[in-house]
């Protein structure tokens, strides 16, 4: 939101309590009515709650002549709930968005022009009104407050700690947004926005703020242990996979080959490469519980194979290559590698068509 080349002060006498017939009026209502609607709608009262719907009533009444108009919150907590009570913006119908900037500020704009409001708590008009100002600041805890007190000068001061500025917001939240094509993800089967790529954005890794109860379920059940070996003890055991060295600018491949029987000898080069345990094929786990890495790679190379590719067929590392088989133009499955590539513990590498 671009407010600082647009803005200027609003008028001081705006920044009082407006009233009606009922007494101190925020919006259609009454203080009373008010605070009981938000403790229906937010579940408690809540102070935020309410100096949210002063900021608001400001708002709506330096409004610019319009008959559409959206809104933005700076912040998640209460705010955005003052907005919904109180005027036709909601997250639902996408009228209302929220930048989580952490201040306490609300713009009210015209959603095709962009010129409109912004209404922000003045932390140097605060120390008038001392209860709010040591809620806002965290200053007591909830313990200390006085919640009477506290909604008490809230109802006295209205909007008076307010700051209130025009602004012009730019040009992509004036944008109409329309809703694109829908696809189906080809990995959770789900609906998702084309635009998003291949596959949904939850299996690209968003979506990690929740657990299926049978992903947790086979968290401790899909894998059988490994055992290591501590590196002096390993002196005749074979190695169970590949072991890569990498020396940067210089080279970069298996120092030990599969079934490699460790010497003495080879046991200063396995610590130079960091080894301090190994896996071997005598505490290996059985093919029933297991598909070794290379067996695992030449399947995935089979089944990736198209018309006029091939592959190796000893694959090293647990990787194998897929080979043009003929010249031609190189046409790769984008949205097929793509959600190959979003499974955990694999990757394939492709040229570009």
């Amino acid at each position: 939101m671009d407010v600082q080349p647009w803005y200027f002060m609003m008028e001081k006498h705006t920044h009082k309590a407006f009233t009606n017939e009922k007494g101190i009026a925020i919006g259609p209502y009454s203080y009373d009515e008010y605070v009981e609607r938000v403790k229906s709608f937010h579940g408690a009262v809540a102070p935020g709650v309410a100096i949210g719907g002063f900021m608001v009533d400001l708002a709506l009444r330096n409004l610019p002549k319009g008959e559409f108009f959206d809104a933005v919150c700076e912040t998640r907590a209460c705010l955005p709930d003052a907005v919904q009570l109180l005027t036709p913006c909601t997250i639902g119908n996408g009228w209302l968005r929220i930048i989580n900037l952490g201040r306490y500020a609300v713009t009210l704009y015209e959603k095709f022009g962009g010129e409109g409001v912004r209404v922000f708590v003045d932390p140097g008009k605060l120390e008038a009104w001392p209860e709010i100002d040591a809620w806002f600041f965290k200053r007591k805890s909830k313990e200390e407050q006085d919640i009477d007190l506290l909604m008490t000068e809230i109802r006295e001061a209205g909007a008076r700690y307010c700051g209130i500025q025009k602004v012009q917001l730019t040009s992509r939240f004036t944008r109409a947004e329309r809703r694109g094509d829908f696809s189906i993800c080809p990995i959770c089967m789900e609906s998702y926005p084309v635009a998003d790529g291949g596959i949904c954005r939850a299996c690209q890794g968003d979506a990690n703020y929740y657990v299926t109860e049978s992903e947790d379920l086979r968290k401790d059940t899909e894998a059988p242990g490994l055992k290591k070996v501590p590196l002096e003890e390993a002196v005749g055991l074979k190695v169970l996979h590949d072991m890569t060295q990498i020396v940067p600018g210089q080279e970069k491949g298996p120092a030990f080959k599969r079934d490699h029987r460790i010497s003495p000898g080879d046991l200063c080069r396995l610590q130079q490469m960091g080894r301090k345990n190994i896996y071997t094929m005598e505490t290996g786990p059985e093919e029933s519980e297991w598909v070794h890495e290379d067996r695992a790679a030449l399947a995935f190379a089979k089944a990736m194979a198209g018309e006029g590719i091939t592959f190796t067929e000893t694959p090293a590392e647990g990787k194998a290559d897929l080979l043009a088989e003929r010249d031609g133009l190189l046409v790769v499955d984008e949205k097929g590698l793509e959600a190959f590539n979003t499974v955990s513990g694999v990757m394939c590498a492709s040229r570009h068509n």
